[in-house]
């Protein structure tokens, strides 16, 4: 080994020591860089309730959202929750979005649209609460649409307003359009899901305030806003909450949740023939039991249903998400995903402590 041009002039003794503590340096070094830097893994399985990072290493911050596919990628848009906020303490900080095309590994795509934390008189002021947002692609436009539950600052929970926001891109930005009373009523609607139908119709389904009545209204070809009168879905509970709906075989399923606040319960199956009802109660779709957190189906896993995602390029396979909410500290909320399995034309979710698409029976 060619000889350190300072160490030329010492003595041999002097020179291996010299040797030695820059070999011990070396070595130290590389051993802090490994336990600092940790290098992204990926993933090809499913780990419900545990916590699921992204392709940086740091906690997926998306809760209550929702999944579209588009041109061969997936996009999850959820709620950005800030760190070190309480819900009491104003923890929504906008939409965030991240970016798969395999389901398992999500690539930051950032915060697509933002709490204003500049103009106090903005609906969308540091201080309002917006919550679960859903985003659906409006081919007539060629424009992504993002819905989402709005109440204005200083208002509290009592009157809701649903925000829209609009993007030419699937990872935003989004740009805030405006906002609208859901359900009919002056006081607005809670926790919605929006259906696109075959026809390209567009739904709001959503429990009306105050009664808390399950509705349904048509949206207008923009996607903007409703469209003539909300209707009772007759079959469905009041105070059902959460709801996601998808069509298989001409047949709606709707999956929900009922009314406790942050607190979980049971959740609620219904069928319909169609989107305007009447629809079929089949009781709580969930089996098994979440040893992570100690909670059974009574709870939904500890969860609340948030949206179910059809799987591209597999037949008959869907994902149900939901959310674990910590309302104490929610960037700390948790996901579940779990395959729903299809027995005689009615869905069932069991719970796995981990699985893969192989679930499906490729």
């Amino acid at each position: 080994m060619q000889k350190l041009f300072f160490t030329q002039f010492l003595p041999n003794h002097f020179q291996m020591k010299i040797f030695n503590v820059i070999i011990i340096n070396v070595l130290v070094s590389i051993l802090c860089y490994s336990q600092t830097q940790k290098p992204f893994l990926m993933q090809t399985d499913f780990h419900p309730a545990q916590i699921w990072s992204d392709t940086n290493g740091n906690p997926i911050n998306a809760h209550g959202g929702g999944v579209i596919f588009f041109e061969g990628k997936y996009y999850w848009y959820g709620e950005h929750k800030l760190a070190g906020k309480s819900e009491a303490q104003f923890a929504d900080g906008g939409i965030h979005c991240y970016s798969s095309e395999d389901l398992f590994n999500w690539k930051d795509e950032g915060i697509v649209l933002s709490v204003d934390y500049q103009d106090e008189k903005s609906d969308l002021a540091y201080g309002c609460i917006l919550e679960r947002p859903k985003v659906v692609y409006n081919e007539k436009n060629k424009q992504f649409v993002a819905y989402f539950k709005l109440y204005l600052r200083g208002i509290g929970y009592e009157t809701s307003n649903v925000g829209v926001a609009v993007s030419d891109k699937p990872a935003g930005p989004f740009v805030y359009h405006h906002r609208f009373h859901g359900g009919g009523s002056p006081k607005g609607s809670g926790d919605f899901s929006m259906f696109r139908d075959d026809d390209g119709n567009l739904y709001h389904l959503t429990v009306r305030k105050p009664d808390k009545a399950f509705v349904i209204g048509k949206l207008d070809g923009d996607y903007y806003y409703p469209e003539g009168d909300y209707q009772i879905c007759k079959g469905i509970e009041l105070h059902t909450e959460a709801p996601v709906v998808i069509k298989r075989k001409g047949v709606y399923h709707l999956l929900g949740s009922g009314s406790s606040g942050w607190k979980p319960n049971a959740a609620r199956y219904y069928t319909s023939k169609s989107i305007l009802g009447e629809w079929t109660y089949h009781g709580n779709p969930c089996h098994g039991y979440n040893k992570i957190d100690s909670v059974g189906i009574e709870k939904t896993f500890g969860g609340q249903s948030s949206y179910i995602i059809p799987v591209q390029g597999i037949s008959d396979a869907y994902i149900a998400m939901f959310d674990i909410w910590r309302p104490e500290n929610p960037v700390a909320g948790r996901y579940i995903w779990l395959p729903i399995e299809i027995k005689e034309d009615k869905f069932s979710i069991t719970w796995r402590d981990n699985w893969n698409l192989d679930a499906f029976g490729q």
